[in-house]
């Protein structure tokens, strides 16, 4: 696209300037991290080779200066080429005491140095010095495709609905599916191309850049079963044995590493398991739910397309969930708010529970039908919220097949996603 989109975490980038020497920008390739930071650096430094320029990774290591010397806020992007930069910002931060506003570092990946026990460990966190901010691939609302005439933060302060919203068709919701959030996917033509390509790029090429050695074929059958089981609690042991095929197993202590790798990479952004405030009635289980970063992965590996989703609708019904978590992830940022899950071993269960910082938290169903599925949706929302001492904020249903925004007689929203905003 030829003109800029703005993104929800642009003003979140511009206030930590103020309040940091440096801001690091992490989160998957192709999500739009140095065009976000390009806006407002007046200089940089790109890691990334360019046409008829010098290898920079050796002119870092000869003089890493070089990386440092321009006018500020500087650029450096994907700074985990060379691990040191991220001390040497640390440090550079440090001498100009007290400089707010001075580095912007953009990362797709986490080095190994910065993991607990590594070989040449990063020394310092850079606490105090560097803030760390995760974008993701774009919102419906990013994307234009979100009305936004219901504000998600606005639920916590019994925001009055009334919406003009005119309703998606079906073929609409399918299609934001397997097209995803990538800046680079909106105006295509072939919206399962993008996709595609960044799974083989991550397995042909990512993973010979890592330190530790992986193989390809037993990686590609964890990805797709991290696909299968898309937006499902699954067991390490559930996942070893899906992928374990012909008594070529997969133990899962690999599994637990490739796990690990993917979320080095940003590939998977597992949603984390509600653990109220107060002591609850109810016993609680702590697995994550399965999610990958950005819906169109799962839908690209298992070779979903517009033609054959139809063919399993049950299916179809946890992609739009992974559609709408990957969404209420991205507003509730801005407010930093958290998404979790809720689900106790009496088999009852939400799908997503949002929590402010100040301890309020709000309960959602997610449902890409309406009428009975808002019904059903409703009666677990009810019944959860009454097992948390009816402290919930609000309950919400976020539907695909809602044909407006409005509050029920019992209180609770009925949201399409496509009037969604932070």
């Amino acid at each position: 696209m030829s003109h800029y989109l703005d993104r929800v975490i642009d003003k979140k980038i511009e206030k930590y300037l103020n309040s940091f020497g440096c801001v690091c920008l992490v989160g998957p390739k192709w999500t739009g991290k140095t065009t976000s930071c390009e806006r407002i650096s007046k200089s940089a430094f790109y890691f990334t080779p360019r046409v008829g320029m010098s290898n920079p990774l050796e002119l870092a290591r000869i003089d890493s200066s070089i990386v440092f010397s321009g006018e500020t806020p500087r650029l450096v992007d994907e700074w985990q080429v060379m691990p040191e930069i991220w001390d040497l910002t640390r440090g550079e931060v440090d001498r100009r005491k007290g400089e707010k506003g001075l580095y912007l570092l953009t990362g797709s990946s986490i080095p190994p140095q910065m993991k607990k026990n590594a070989e040449n460990r990063i020394f310092h966190s850079g606490a105090g010095r560097i803030a760390i901010l995760k974008m993701d691939t774009m919102s419906l609302y990013e994307t234009g495709d979100s009305s936004g005439e219901v504000s998600l933060k606005g639920l916590f302060d019994g925001l009055k609905v009334k919406s003009l919203y005119a309703p998606k068709s079906l073929s609409d919701i399918v299609r934001y599916i397997i097209r995803g959030g990538w800046p680079g996917n909106l105006d295509s033509q072939d919206y399962s191309l993008l996709p595609n390509n960044y799974i083989d790029r991550l397995i042909e090429y990512d993973l010979d850049t890592l330190s530790e050695r992986v193989s390809k074929t037993k990686f590609r059958r964890l990805l797709l079963s991290l696909s299968r089981n898309e937006s499902t609690v699954a067991s390490i042991s559930t996942i070893s044995r899906d992928i374990s095929l012909n008594n070529n197993k997969l133990d899962s202590e690999t599994v637990e590493r490739y796990l690990d790798i993917l979320s080095s990479l940003y590939i998977t952004n597992p949603i984390p398991a509600y653990s109220p405030s107060f002591r609850s009635r109810t016993r609680l289980k702590i697995k994550p739910k399965l999610h990958f970063s950005d819906s169109s992965l799962p839908a690209s590996l298992l070779g979903i397309s517009e033609g054959n989703i139809f063919k399993d609708f049950e299916y179809l019904g946890f992609l739009f969930e992974s559609l709408v978590l990957h969404d209420l992830i991205v507003y509730a940022s801005a407010f930093d708010g958290k998404v979790s899950h809720y689900q106790d071993y009496e088999q009852d269960e939400v799908d997503a529970v949002l929590e402010l910082p100040d301890g309020r938290f709000g309960l959602i169903e997610i449902k890409l039908g309406y009428e009975k599925a808002v019904e059903q949706a409703k009666k677990s929302l009810m019944k959860v919220n009454s097992k948390l001492k009816g402290q919930a904020s609000f309950m919400a249903i976020i539907s695909g097949m809602a044909p407006m925004a409005y509050v029920d007689e019992d209180g609770v929203y009925i949201i399409p996603l496509t009037a969604l905003k932070i």
